[in-house]
């Protein structure tokens, strides 16, 4: 408990500077950095201040009458654990508007007795509805309850997609005693635990952060969640678009997700950038690597997908027919090791059918690489084909007899040594049924994405059939 000493005067100043002194240590300012004290646990690094500061400007403190921020961002450099130091960016902020609320809930000397306007700082999403009836369509409050939300920036955790999508977890709070002693957990706690990729992503991380303190689920039954992002009818400003919850308890749920953050978890990439100098024959270009956090593109179908009680890999199809498919290349290695993971999977069919399919592509590939051995160029390209004409045939599948005709032609095609159809025809049988064609199309997808070639296999690896 932090106790804030009072100077010895008057009785109505006493109150006053207390008020004061709980504001300015609660909103506190460090190094150009928003620091509130009652997040963290211990000492913070930049990096993390300078990511939280960033969401606070998307979601609590986002419109321009709200901060004082300097005109340039100040730069520095953190190094990513590998040797690879990634630039962080942030404009130092020289006021924000909680640090002055403790003179908006008083009148003279004592609490104001009338009520307080909840505005966008206060309550994200609150505004007035319409100009014209702004007397009957803006929120307020009676001072006991507009004064704790004051302090919901504090209880909130703030993070943001990319720097351009806010996402607000509100925690469900029963003890509020419990809660201060579990809050800083919620915190991420480094720059790589500030990446997210969708608001149940954010919330899932946090409940397994919170798993590692032991807190009972009757202390935050459940982690509410808000998205902020631009909208066609409001560019200027980040509006509440979408919220959901996610309870906690479900014990099976945050494993698997604590599954999928360990397998496709947030990564360095890099970027050349060039900078000429000089004209004509003084001309020079200097290249220089810059390292930036890229977040993984199928994590946030997992998160959601676990947030909804469905399995992890639904809809998997989505990322093999937009723009995502491009990149699934980074994640095929994390997506081998889901595949591999038996603790995934509720149905030893659905492992099954990724078994079937890998085998199957395998034996195409072998084909391939046996009419073409000659022309290396044409073998690749043939490779390639393969690969498209399949995505195609299962993505596109928009009934359950194409589903299986797709998948009945590739694994004729791949002869008759499909030791996975062999051994696990029966328990794969329930999944090509109509009820299930799109689970069997979505795990289809995912032996696709997740193929991996004798080749590229270590000497330790065997395959699982």
């Amino acid at each position: 408990m932090v106790r804030i000493n009072l100077i010895p005067v008057r009785q109505g100043k006493k109150r006053e500077l207390g008020r004061q002194q709980l504001f300015a240590f609660a909103f506190d300012l460090r190094r150009g950095l928003i620091y509130l004290p009652g997040q963290h646990g211990g000492p913070v690094d930049d990096a993390v201040l300078a990511e939280l500061q960033s969401a606070l400007t998307l979601t609590f403190i986002q419109h321009g009458k709200t901060r004082k921020l300097d005109s340039e961002a100040k730069v520095f450099q953190k190094d990513s654990g590998d040797n690879r130091p990634i630039q962080y960016s942030f404009k130092p902020c020289t006021w924000f508007k909680h640090q002055g609320g403790w003179e908006e809930i008083v009148d003279g000397n004592e609490l104001s007795e009338q009520p307080i306007e909840i505005v966008g700082p206060l309550n994200p999403g609150a505004a007035v509805r319409h100009v014209a009836f702004a007397s009957r369509t803006r929120i307020e409050d009676p001072i006991e309850r507009a004064l704790p939300i004051y302090f919901a920036i504090v209880g909130c955790v703030a993070l943001s997609v990319n720097r351009g999508t806010g996402v607000l977890l509100v925690p469900e709070v029963t003890d509020l005693t419990a809660f201060a002693q579990y809050r800083p957990a919620m915190t991420p706690h480094s720059p790589r635990d500030c990446q997210i990729a969708s608001a149940s992503d954010a919330a899932l991380q946090a409940q397994v952060r919170l798993r590692g303190k032991h807190m009972t689920v009757e202390s935050i039954p459940a982690i509410h969640t808000m998205t902020f992002r631009s909208t066609p009818w409001a560019s200027q400003q980040k509006s509440r678009v979408l919220s959901a919850t996610v309870p906690a308890g479900n014990e099976r749920r945050l494993q698997r997700f604590e599954d999928a953050l360990d397998y496709l978890p947030p990564r360095v990439a890099q970027k050349v950038e060039k900078t000429t100098t000089g004209r004509g024959k003084s001309k020079k270009t200097t290249e220089t690597t810059r390292y930036f956090w890229a977040d993984s593109i199928v994590r946030p179908l997992v998160a959601d997908n676990l947030a909804r009680d469905k399995p992890w890999y639904s809809d998997f199809s989505r990322k093999m027919i937009g723009a995502d498919r491009n990149k699934l290349s980074f994640e095929r290695e994390g997506l081998i090791k889901m595949t591999n993971d038996n603790n995934l999977f509720d149905d030893p069919g659905e492992q099954a059918i990724i078994r079937c399919v890998h085998t199957a592509l395998r034996s195409r590939y072998a084909q391939i690489a046996g009419e073409s051995k000659s022309n290396p160029v044409a073998m690749k390209n043939r490779f390639n084909r393969e690969y498209e004409r399949w995505r195609l045939a299962f993505a596109g599948s928009k009934t359950p007899d194409q589903f299986r005709a797709s998948f009945a032609d590739l694994v004729s095609r791949g002869g008759s040594g499909n030791k996975a159809l062999q051994q696990f025809w029966t328990q794969m049988l329930p999944f090509l049924r109509d009820r299930h064609w799109q689970q069997a199309r979505d795990l289809s997808l995912l032996a696709l994405a997740s193929y991996e070639s004798n080749s590229s296999k270590t000497s330790n690896e065997k395959e699982k059939v």
